[in-house]
């Protein structure tokens, strides 16, 4: 094992992150590096140091602390130079930027310290529901300028890495979806909520904020014989509480672990996965979490028109992508019947694995570092089949001699 860390740098108090989380242990799981330190904001009472698995840890770092929208930007931009001074003595092998706001500072970071520079972005970052005027002029630059100097881009669908690549005339990127790690656990949602097994009952999961059609959702809702839940906090907490408060088949859950949504979300009928894509290409080329945690659970998803949606349902995609929701969606949830979703879970044939689909990312570190013979022949589900640490294709059995 080298003497050396891998950095994952995000400006945010990575609380629930778990996509950080599972590319930490996949990755220090290669024996590259002797820890992984995921790199945040200390915020509130959060430990500074916190272990996520063996060799994984969140840092936070503090940065400025004044209040209202000017005190966040101040935040960030005091936290990053007590980032660069925390490492710049350090031995690290990877950094990686996961927001392209961290890429100047994981750029020059790499620089000082000798390390190399990925970029892990979780969506379209330039083209966000928040990038307008100077603010998407500033990110394109970034990204037009520090991109070149990364030995790696992941991003997390293929119409995404189709665009980074023309955009920006770099080597396709990497594709590593958002496919969630499941973990069994007894869950007692119908019972909390007063749901009977024979009513149909739909979930949102995730955050509940602009861009997801909760106003919609609410509207389609009231006064209809199923029941909705929505898993999760945020900004639309108190419009879907009063929403609750005048329809009892609405209702409000508490958010929960990320390794435990897939066994909440066991227990509906069908997921709801309604991102708005008019103002936004980003949310257009999204792979939303809610959708990978309801087919990992094995639960149909009514979504919206995604071009990912699309390729992961396939033949089931025009029965469950709504081409225009506003006019849809009230028709949908009164045509489906339970016996539907119950046929969906049965003839399902599942959404593969983090161990598969992180397999391109961990190859291309080994690779990178010269470090061939650390990939230990990394065995996913392929029926025995191994990746080869050089060229990152699949050897069935017969061909690993």
């Amino acid at each position: 094992m080298r003497e050396e860390l891998y950095l994952q740098i995000y400006p945010s108090n990575l609380v629930n992150a778990s996509r950080m989380e599972k590319i930490g242990i996949s990755s220090q799981g290669t024996g590259l590096f002797s820890e992984t330190h995921l790199v945040g904001i200390q915020s509130g009472d959060l430990p500074a140091s916190q272990d996520v698995a063996e060799g994984v840890r969140i840092v936070r770092i503090r940065g400025g602390n004044r209040p209202g929208n000017l005190g966040r930007v101040w935040k960030v931009l005091t936290w990053q130079p007590r980032v660069f001074l925390r490492y710049r003595k350090q031995r690290v092998a990877m950094i990686a930027a996961h927001n392209v706001w961290v890429l100047p500072l994981c750029h020059l970071l790499s620089r000082r310290v000798g390390a190399m520079l990925i970029y892990n972005p979780h969506e379209l970052e330039s083209e966000t529901l928040t990038m307008k005027g100077i603010k998407q002029r500033a990110a394109k630059f970034i990204e037009r300028r520090f991109i070149p100097q990364c030995r790696l881009v992941t991003v997390v669908n293929e119409p995404i890495a189709e665009w980074y690549e023309s955009t920006y005339a770099i080597e396709r990127p990497i594709v590593v979806g958002n496919i969630p790690i499941v973990v069994e656990a007894e869950t007692r949602l119908r019972e909390e909520l007063g749901v009977r097994m024979d009513e149909m009952l739909y979930i949102h999961t995730g955050f509940l904020s602009l861009g997801r059609n909760i106003p919609l959702i609410l509207t389609a809702f009231a006064g209809s014989p199923h029941h909705v839940v929505f898993l999760g906090d945020g900004p639309y907490r108190e419009e879907v509480l009063e929403a609750g408060r005048l329809n009892p088949n609405i209702h409000w859950a508490e958010p929960v672990q990320p390794d435990l949504l897939v066994a909440h979300v066991k227990e509906a009928d069908a997921a709801l996965c309604l991102i708005e894509t008019d103002n936004s290409l980003s949310l257009q080329f999204s792979s939303p979490n809610k959708l990978s945690e309801a087919l990992a659970a094995g639960v149909p998803a009514l979504c919206s028109d995604l071009p990912h949606a699309r390729s992961l349902l396939r033949e089931r995609a025009d029965r469950w992508v709504l081409r225009n929701p506003e006019s849809e969606l009230s028709a949908a949830i009164d045509a489906i019947t339970k016996a539907e979703c119950d046929a969906f879970r049965l003839s399902w044939p599942g959404l593969g694995s983090w161990d598969e689909e992180i397999v391109p990312l961990t190859t291309a570190m080994v690779r990178a570092l010269g470090r061939k013979e650390s990939v230990d022949t990394t065995v996913d589900a392929y029926d025995g089949a191994v990746s080869d640490p050089v060229t990152g294709t699949l050897k069935s059995e017969s061909e690993k001699e």
